[in-house]
């Protein structure tokens, strides 16, 4: 169903404080001025309103954030414009609304500035349950411990913007606990077998699908996240000492690079010839950048012409595959941390659970006891 587009809403620069900025002593401030009449003018936060019409993130949240009384809103547009990184800003813009809505459901009437430990508390519990009226994308299913715990820390996030910029006199979020998130991926990994296919079949689609092979090649091999890979341009792709590389922000706004093997070189070439350094480097054939759900489609059909099963096969499935590989290839877990974009090695150390390190666990070998067969 076409959703109609609201008209947007001139905002002024200020508006009345909080009570509870008042109450510490604020008096009265300049808000926090984002400098636009819309979330949605923020760039990567582009609303998307019909199937295939270049938005960047669901037209509701952007609804409900400017649907925030001025003194609020204000303040989580700034909030979401200081994020440095993209894929940041549409996190937090996701996590922002799903809070703001689980807030009209559950305590109606209570600002979204305006929540106390207690609203938060009871926010973790009825998503990390599953039971909560709204703010889950799957009513009744409960959320991974993970997703709750990134969603308090986007909250959190929020009100210490908040402090800082003297809005609220408290972060409320800051004496919740989180859920503790496993030391295990949950995201499943192929076998290498299966990720050695896949580039197979990127080659195969290539003549017929170039753009959507060389996407596949270089999420496979190079295992770099969606976000990053949908961000490149023609430009990106580079030399330095005598190697091709990429040049491109991460996950939290640094700038990496990373070289690129000859055999995604190969792939990527095709998309390089007379094109300008600004043009996106992977697009639609109507000229639109890819984004997670378009590479999704590329992978199954690159796994598709390899005899892969493409079901449930996600960029992050062969970020992590490739991750798990060379961590059971015995690859120091800091060049893998390195690859990866990862800020800490305990994030790595999550995809250290792959095919050899289940092949010898006790389960099989007590199988082996039971069944009167060598123990050894």
């Amino acid at each position: 169903m076409t959703e109609i587009i609201p008209t947007a809403v001139h905002r002024p620069a200020t508006a009345p404080v909080p009570s509870s900025a008042a109450a510490a002593g604020a008096g009265a401030l300049a808000l926090p001025a984002p400098m636009v009449a819309s979330v949605g003018d923020i760039p990567g936060l582009r609303p998307r309103r019909t199937r295939g019409d270049g938005g960047e993130v669901p037209g509701a949240d952007v609804d409900i954030i400017d649907a925030l009384p001025g003194a609020v809103w204000s303040t989580v547009a700034a909030w979401l414009r200081a994020s440095k990184a993209v894929t940041t800003r549409q996190a937090r813009l996701a996590d922002t609304a799903a809070l703001a809505r689980w807030l009209e459901a559950e305590a109606p009437g209570v600002g979204l500035l305006a929540v106390t430990e207690d609203h938060l508390t009871h926010y973790r519990d009825t998503i990390a349950t599953g039971i909560a009226r709204a703010g889950l994308s799957r009513p009744g299913r409960p959320l991974a411990p993970s997703t709750v715990a990134r969603r308090l820390s986007n909250a959190s996030s929020l009100y210490a913007y908040a402090v800082r910029r003297r809005v609220l006199a408290t972060n409320p979020a800051d004496v919740v606990d989180r859920p503790e998130v496993s030391a295990i991926g949950t995201t499943p990994a192929r076998t290498v077998t299966e990720q050695t296919a896949l580039v197979d079949g990127a080659e195969a689609i290539a003549t017929r699908y170039p753009v959507d092979a060389a996407a596949v090649a270089l999420l496979a091999v190079c295992a770099v996240r969606v976000g990053e890979l949908v961000a490149l341009t023609v430009g990106s792709v580079t030399t330095d000492a005598g190697h091709t590389v990429i040049l491109f922000r991460r996950k939290g706004g640094k700038t990496d690079h990373l070289p690129i093997p000859p055999r995604v070189r190969a792939l990527l070439d095709p998309l390089l010839a007379d094109r300008g350094p600004g043009e996106p480097l992977f697009t639609r054939t109507d000229g639109r950048p890819f984004d997670r759900w378009r590479m999704t489609t590329a992978l199954r059909r690159a796994a598709t012409a390899a005899g892969v099963d493409p079901a449930r096969l996600t960029p992050h499935t062969a970020r992590a595959t490739a991750a798990t590989a060379l961590l059971d290839a015995g690859v120091p877990i800091a060049d893998v941390q390195e690859m990866l974009g990862h800020a800490s090695p305990v994030t790595t150390q999550r995809y250290n659970r792959g095919r050899r390190k289940l092949d010898g666990h006790a389960a099989y070998r007590m199988a082996a006891i039971l069944a009167g067969g060598p123990q050894h």
